[in-house]
């Protein structure tokens, strides 16, 4: 192992043991060195982080004589890693992640082999086009995420080696620009599809076929335009579709026929402008549908009709009136969010049906007075009114002396200060934009380089790294190019966002060319033991 270091060495390691193994975690310049003291003890391993530890480079046999269950190697450098680096962790390594490393490809001779990994993750790195087969004899593998990288388009036989294991394959914040339907063809163990903030315009037909496990589909943050009546073959399970942040329009008749599994339908901040009769039938099993943030200024009779909704949201749309037929035949429905529409008008009797019905949501709207009975549902309903005109006058609540409960929060009602009881102009609210992509990989610049081998260092050699790979790292910062992040409610929870790098710049205080004494902390606790007694 050989060493280039710049500035003062912040290594800090914490190390516990559990009955299974010990977790060591590690961050800094001085961990590869903690490594090859490690290798001389033959340690049991539960869990190993390295991390900023500046390697740019993993040699032959880099673990030898340990056994880890788990490795982690985040927020490196690491561009190469020899066929050989993992040997003699073939049956004992379950999980792997290089995440926010520099790597180009897939490290696919490194990684043939590994018998007994399960979770394997190169998000945020700098992987490019998969164009040829590149997971081998990796039998028990079943999740990946190649989130955040470079990938723009997908051969057919790049996943050949994990088909009929994978369970979860994660592709969000690529450049792929056509549904990888050869790639993903016949992956009948798979659970879990994520590719969202792509550059998709349209799923078409027969791309998703003989995918009988499909649970989740997440395709939030394309420019998807159009979904072919048949664009989905043989998917029975799917349960929780996510289409949010797209350019929908509409759907043509037949459509959701497909989609009669799924239970949970994310169509915010599309384009939709009005809901017709047709468009969701077939929609047999839907409990939660998200229609926030489109253009929605009218809802056909019926239209939710034989669908057993639970949850329904409309907010920032340009509804104006509701009436006893606009929520007819929607017999489960709990929870409604007609927030900030274009609302004046709510007819009597348009609640009544909906003997399940216990939330509506009607704040930031224009209503000034509400008819008799025009809310009246459940025995336990609770109505939200904040920002409508009439929370400014009591004569706006003469006609609730039912057992619905009125919900005003202690919010200030900013209507109140303005014009309320002016005739408001019939103009839809102003547009909500569309999210920015939430971020994803932001690294800080490094100023040391390691390379991790089976050897161990007797010595650490000091010299200065290029003000080129420096002057790399810092475009890389300023660029933000990368991203990733979290959804909004009720959309698919299966994305993480990563922290900021927090190693910061060091001086060296050290004479050159003589090996610095890493810092340790040992943390005890009564379940567990320190590994600085072994």
């Amino acid at each position: 192992m050989t060493i280039h270091r710049l500035g003062l060495d912040l290594t800090a390691c914490s190390c516990s043991d559990y009955l299974d193994g010990s977790v060591i975690r590690c961050s800094g310049q001085n961990g590869p060195r903690m490594i090859e003291q490690m290798k001389k003890l033959h340690f049991e391993i539960r869990e190993l982080t390295l991390e900023n530890a500046n390697i740019v480079e993993i040699g032959p046999r880099a673990f030898k004589n340990l056994r880890i269950k788990k490795l982690v190697l985040d927020k490196n450098r690491i561009r190469v890693i020899h066929k050989e680096a993992f040997r003699g962790l073939e049956n004992v390594l379950q999980e792997l992640s290089i995440a926010k490393n520099k790597m180009t490809e897939v490290p696919s001779d490194a990684l043939t082999g590994l018998r007994a990994l399960n979770v394997l993750s190169l998000k945020c790195n700098k992987l490019g086009n998969l164009t040829k087969p590149v997971f081998k004899n990796l039998s028990s593998l079943i999740d990946v995420n190649l989130s955040c990288n470079e990938i723009c388009e997908i051969s057919s036989t790049a996943f050949d080696g994990v088909r009929g294991n994978l369970q979860n394959l994660i592709l969000d914040m690529n450049c792929i620009e056509k549904f990888p339907a050869e790639a993903v063809k016949n992956m009948e163990s798979l659970i879990a599809l994520h590719l969202k903030y792509n550059k998709m315009k349209s799923l078409d037909e027969g791309q998703l076929t003989n995918l009988s496990s499909l649970s989740m589909l997440s395709l939030n943050g394309n420019n998807i335009s159009f979904i072919h009546a048949s664009a989905l073959r043989n998917t029975p399970n799917l349960r929780y579709l996510y289409l949010a942040e797209n350019q929908l329009h509409s759907f043509d008749s037949g459509t959701m026929t497909q989609f009669s599994q799924t239970q949970v339908l994310d169509l915010a901040f599309n384009k939709i402008t009005e809901i017709k009769e047709e468009t969701f039938a077939g929609l047999e099993s839907l409990q939660h549908l998200n229609l926030e943030s489109n253009n929605i200024k009218s809802i056909a009779p019926g239209a939710f009709a034989g669908i057993p909704l639970l949850l329904l949201w409309l907010p920032n749309n340009c509804l104006n009136s509701i009436s006893p037929a606009t929520f007819q035949g929607a017999l489960f429905l709990r929870q409604l969010s007609l927030a900030n529409n274009n609302i004046k008008d709510i007819e009597p009797l348009s609640l009544n049906h909906l003997a399940n019905l216990h939330t509506v949501d009607l704040a930031n709207n224009k209503i000034k007075s509400l008819q008799q009975g025009a809310i009246q549902g459940s025995d336990h309903l609770t109505v939200r009114l904040q920002e409508n005109p009439m929370v400014c006058s009591q004569d706006g609540f003469h006609v609730m002396n039912g057992p619905q409960a009125i919900n005003l929060t202690n919010e200030a009602n900013k209507i109140c200060k303005t014009n309320w009881y002016e005739d408001t102009p019939n103009i839809c609210p102003k547009t909500v934009p569309r999210p920015d992509p939430p971020p994803c990989c932001s690294r800080k610049p490094l100023t040391t380089t390691t390379v991790l081998s089976s050897t161990v260092a007797s010595k650490i050699e000091t010299e200065t790294t290029t003000t080129k790979e420096i002057n790399e790292d810092e475009e890389e910062l300023e660029s933000g190019e990368e991203n990733d992040g979290e959804q909004a409610p009720m959309r698919d929870k299966n994305h993480r966002e990563f922290e900021q790098d927090e190693s910061g710049e060091s001086e060296d205080d050290g004479e050159e060319g003589t090996e610095q004494v890493p810092t340790l902390t040992y943390r005890a606790q009564k379940e567990k033991k320190s590994c600085l007694n072994k």
